[in-house]
């Protein structure tokens, strides 16, 4: 007993405080996509002739992801709750907004990490055809995560890209994306002078969506990055996979990993999406 009295004595209030927060924090987010879910659930209709074909990420949709989410690294282990908009302006135009709220367990801080905005145009889609799809899109991420917390990069990053799509059977489609990526140099003013850099490199993905059922399918990412030209060591191999499972036409439950094995960097999702 007398060692349990020491050891609570160890951790300032101010320590046990931040603690609380957190996790009132996180009763309150879930509490509110549980609630969310059951509202969307009262008023939309079981999947059956769906109009709606969620699997392809060339087909445009207003919706709202949610999650919650947990990243391992070597340094620290980060939480959170990343909010994710995107809006179909049209049929061959999509703008995504994505918000992450984050608590870096090594800093003790928690706040607001990088912003991500996304612009997509997809000129050409034919389903019927072998070639499917074709598009430009931009992706900008605003180093709003305060760098000395553990919440951000600290670093401007602007990727445009093309995706492709290939439409090898009903159940099963290739959707490569090729991306350039401009890195700015840090904010962090530790860094020095010589090592602080702006970088350009390559990224290619491999989204492969499989249709399970009507209401079931799974998506695997494979990716490849150059980060930096200059870097002939910056080659990195990641992995993604997706599960998604539709409660209602416009409700789906999600699972989703990735793996950046190079860096022994691990996160996973749990969450919804509601479509609008």
């Amino acid at each position: 007993m007398g060692r349990i009295i020491i050891y609570k004595r160890c951790f300032s209030d101010n320590t046990i405080d931040k603690k609380w927060r957190i996790m009132k924090i996180y009763k309150y987010l879930i509490v509110v996509l549980f609630l969310l879910a059951i509202i969307n659930s009262v008023f939309t209709q079981p999947i059956q002739d769906s109009t709606l074909d969620v699997s392809k990420p060339t087909n445009f949709y207003t919706f709202l992801d949610n999650n919650l989410e947990y990243t391992s690294t070597e340094g620290a282990n980060i939480f959170g709750y990343r909010a994710n908009l995107t809006f179909s302006i049209s049929s061959k135009n999509l703008v995504l907004a994505e918000v992450p709220l984050l608590y870096n367990d090594n800093s003790k801080k928690m706040g607001i990490g990088d912003l991500r905005v996304r612009y997509f145009w997809l000129p050409y889609k034919d389903y019927s055809k072998f070639f499917g799809a074709f598009g430009p899109s931009v992706d900008v991420f605003a180093p709003t995560g305060s760098i000395e917390n553990g919440l951000g990069t600290g670093r401007w990053v602007v990727a445009p890209g093309i995706t492709t799509a290939f439409m090898l059977a009903d159940w099963i489609q290739l959707f490569p994306v090729l991306s350039y990526q401009y890195v700015s140099k840090s904010m962090d003013s530790s860094i020095p002078n010589n090592l602080n850099k702006v970088s350009h490199g390559i990224t290619f993905q491999m989204m492969t969506p499989i249709v399970i059922s009507k209401n079931t399918f799974t998506m695997i990412t494979p990716i490849i990055t150059y980060a930096d030209f200059s870097n002939d060591k910056s080659f990195a191999y990641m992995q993604e996979v997706l599960f998604s499972y539709g409660l209602k036409e416009t409700l789906w439950i999600n699972l989703f990993y990735r793996g950046a094995f190079k860096d022994n960097v691990h996160t996973v999702r749990a969450g919804f999406t509601m479509y609008l």
